[in-house]
């Protein structure tokens, strides 16, 4: 087994953290992975300028709205629909961090999200809440508390993040609070092309409409007949009319949720095994 000498910077961490990550793991499947303060392969993101005094092999990745800078860059990992060659691969967050608490993924159970839900109204008939509304980041752009205002003064937006929380304390298990309502907030953090995160696949685990903004073109990947894309509404008063529509209607509603969540012909384990190609062609 060939053996590499790896270096992780800026918020990948150290030691057990680095080798608990998916890009360790999958080296680790191939390679005697060695990590080096003289590596001969460097990982990096945004969050330090560490990266800077090595003299080696550097590979970009993020979960931010950046793209790689192929002037500090030799490899890049990120979220912009590009072709560069065997120099890029898109590698969306949703696709590597859905879930990082353990009772959410116990939750979680064995999806397919190729096929039609088998949602019943029985099912629907538990979920109790209205819509969830689940962030802690006050640094994101106005337009998702201009939304949670606008949809709560039609009923009641359950908030339990940090971020305008009405529930007196923070959810500990995001899926299992979701999964209570018939529809989830699923705002990213900023709007751009190709931009996903794993807000819109934590929302349709739990079995909600996901009410989604952010990446405009998130219909590449995603069915949009199984959520609300805001991107298609001229206003947020007519994705608010949408909702009222859905929810007044049981059998609009099963309609929706019973859709695949992905396209034809997308599939996220393709993708994942995609990369592992990528990262071997760097390697090898």
């Amino acid at each position: 087994m060939k053996k590499i000498k790896v270096k992780f910077c800026g918020l990948f961490g150290e030691g057990d953290s680095v080798r608990e990550g998916h890009i360790y793991k999958i080296l680790n499947k191939y390679y005697e992975v060695e990590l080096s303060e003289n590596p001969d392969y460097l990982f990096y993101d945004d969050s330090s300028y560490e990266y800077l005094k090595y003299n080696c092999v550097k590979i970009f990745f993020t979960g931010e709205n950046l793209s790689p800078n192929f002037n500090l860059c030799d490899y890049g990992i990120g979220y912009d629909h590009m072709n560069f060659g065997d120099r890029y691969y898109r590698l969306p967050m949703y696709l590597v961090a859905v879930f990082y608490n353990k009772s959410e993924l116990d939750l979680l159970g064995n999806m397919d999200f190729t096929k039609p839900g088998a949602f019943t109204k029985q099912d629907l008939s538990k979920k109790t809440d209205f819509c969830s509304f689940v962030y802690s980041n006050y640094l994101s752009d106005s337009s998702r508390k201009e939304f949670f205002e606008k949809l709560s003064t039609y009923k009641r937006v359950d908030a339990g993040g940090r971020y305008l929380n009405n529930i007196g304390g923070r959810v500990e298990n995001k899926l299992e609070f979701e999964s209570k309502h018939k529809f989830s907030i699923a705002f990213e953090n900023t709007a751009r092309s190709g931009y996903t995160t794993e807000k819109i696949v934590c929302s349709l685990s739990a079995k909600t409409i996901p009410i989604y903004w952010g990446n405009p073109d998130v219909g590449k990947e995603f069915n949009e007949k199984r959520f609300i894309n805001c991107h298609n509404y001229r206003t947020f008063d007519e994705v608010v009319e949408r909702v009222k529509e859905i929810d007044n209607d049981d059998e609009l509603y099963l309609s929706i949720v019973n859709q695949p969540v992905t396209i034809v012909g997308y599939d996220f384990k393709e993708v994942q095994g995609g990369f592992e190609v990528f990262l071997k062609n760097i390697f090898d």
